[in-house]
């Protein structure tokens, strides 16, 4: 069937939607090869049914149908990275603003697979506009984009905007953590904004010295603020007294149903922290996985993914709790 959707003669109008892209992003949704040719076409310019932007439909009783953007079909094919690279890396080339952004996002996400995006990223990285999305991806992709290292330090200390974003991105590329949280304490100690909350998570045991400040917004009313908070501190310090009820308190209304878009990042974090201290959660998520309903927050597709996300690092969690010690 998905062979039929997909042949160039089914390129007939649906609902706003081409067959043939439906069945694309359905290929793309199996991991199937046989979306890779298509998805490069459209990658090099090709008209797309595919949105232009992230849309955001609200949950309501009929479904949306809408195909989402062409990265967001990109995603979860980093297996077929190899094949899809030398598309994206062209498209690199002229692709700027939101799209730029974007592709860098997903570059950022593959990790190590796109590593053969890091000239051009080296390229936009000495472009003032440019310079934030490259960061990202090489952030991403780690190691093998240290010859960015040198750049991003040199961003990171001329104290202009997003300074934190460049210290931390040398330091993913394999930089020493010190000069890189000489730049990031500051917008800890000052702004401390989310961003730089989960960029210092990534420093582990060397933003000890943050714990301080970190406890403390543990207990902010906003729970975002309060799960990147406790991960970071997790992170820093392995502490799980203060850190596992936190993030408890921000899942506990899962287990009746209640579906958050925070309540995601706050089960990935208790997967992360995992062992006993993260069982009591566990506990109180068991009855998760059979709940006979979509746990989610959007309409059309996103109303989907969502309730699979969700499922499947509960499902994580709680496989971690079934474990033998």
């Amino acid at each position: 069937m998905a062979e039929l959707l997909a042949d160039d003669s089914a390129r007939t109008s649906c609902g706003g939607e081409t067959v043939a892209e439906a069945a694309m992003w359905a290929l793309a949704r199996m991991n199937d090869p046989r979306c890779v040719p298509g998805l490069v076409e459209l990658l090099a310019g090709e008209p797309s049914g595919f949105t232009s932007a992230h849309l955001h439909h609200p949950a309501v009783d009929w479904h949306t149908a809408v195909l989402p953007a062409l990265d967001e079909v990109l995603h979860n094919l980093v297996e077929h990275a190899e094949a899809l690279m030398p598309a994206i890396c062209i498209r690199l080339t002229t692709a700027r603003d939101h799209l730029l952004t974007r592709l860098c996002k997903l570059l950022a996400d593959w990790g190590p697979f796109a590593a053969a995006a890091v000239p051009q990223l080296l390229h936009l990285l000495e472009d003032d506009q440019t310079w934030q999305a490259a960061a990202t991806a090489l952030a991403g992709i780690g190691e093998a984009g240290s010859e960015a290292r040198e750049l991003l330090m040199a961003r990171a200390r001329t104290g202009g905007s997003r300074q934190d974003l460049a210290a931390w991105a040398s330091w993913k590329v394999g930089g020493d953590p010190e000069p890189a949280l000489e730049v990031l304490g500051p917008a800890v100690t000052e702004g401390f904004c989310r961003p730089a909350m989960a960029m210092l998570a990534d420093f582990g045991p060397y933003a000890a010295p943050h714990a301080d400040r970190l406890l403390t917004l543990i207990a902010d009313e906003d729970p975002w603020t309060s799960i990147t908070a406790a991960h970071a501190l997790w992170a820093a310090t392995g502490d799980t007294t203060n850190t596992v009820p936190a993030l408890t308190t921000v899942v506990r209304d899962l287990a009746q149903g209640v579906y958050r878009p925070v309540m995601l990042p706050a089960v990935r974090h208790l997967v992360r922290i995992g062992g006993t201290a993260s069982q009591p959660t566990a506990s109180i998520l068991r009855g998760v996985p059979a709940l006979d309903q979509r746990l989610r927050t959007n309409g059309g597709w996103r109303g989907f993914t969502q309730d699979e996300e969700i499922r499947a690092a509960v499902n994580k969690l709680l496989t971690a709790l079934d474990r033998p010690v």
